[in-house]
């Protein structure tokens, strides 16, 4: 995992495909309906402690959904987080 300069990336220990999402501290960053969307669902073996530390890298958790998580990024965007 990546926390660096409102840059975070996460990626499976194992390799594979890296996710990342960035923080604007200022009014940069394209409006919402402008940006292609894309959803992710992104899975762990141990879903509470994923849970908290991308909480902790601000994410927004949304509730529970099919036996996994709904969150959103720092720009407001949908994610899944499943049980591995």
């Amino acid at each position: 995992m990546l926390d660096q300069d409102g840059q975070t990336a996460i990626q499976s220990p194992h390799g594979g495909t890296k996710i990342s999402f960035d923080s604007w501290e200022d009014d940069s960053a394209p409006p919402r309906d402008l940006r292609s969307r894309q959803r992710y669902d992104l899975f762990s073996e141990d879903l509470d402690a994923a849970t908290e530390r991308l909480v902790a890298r601000g994410a927004t958790l949304l509730g529970e959904r099919d036996g996994g998580v709904e969150m959103t990024d720092p720009d407001g965007f949908d994610f899944g987080l499943r049980r591995l």
